[in-house]
């Protein structure tokens, strides 16, 4: 009996990986000494929670898509307490993030 591919599916008899194509690399953004900890599903959840909660940057009012903790947790702040995350855009996470490093922007 013959395989029928999946609906969707690319072409189910050619091999990608012999067509002299590099294998696709996985995404290295979270490869830090934290990832394991900001890529568990109850950090996931509590971000989206908070995401949710207050949709936009508490510095600038706009949209929110990043999720901080006020308290950096090596500075000892707690990493699940909703008393300590902020929601803030991108823009103002870096700022921040920037100032407490105490680096100068790239120009």
């Amino acid at each position: 009996m013959p395989n029928v591919p999946k609906k969707g599916s690319k072409k189910p008899w050619i091999k990608y990986q012999d067509l002299g194509r590099p294998k696709r690399q996985t995404w290295k953004g979270n490869e830090h000494e934290d990832a394991s900890f900001y890529n568990s599903r109850a950090w996931r959840k509590l971000r989206l929670y908070v995401l949710q909660y207050e949709p936009l940057c508490r510095t600038c009012k706009q949209i929110a898509t990043v999720v901080d903790h006020i308290k950096p947790i090596r500075l000892g702040g707690l990493r699940m307490d909703e008393k300590n995350l902020q929601p803030l855009c991108a823009s103002c996470h870096n700022k921040k993030s920037r100032s407490e490093r105490g680096t100068k922007k790239k120009e």
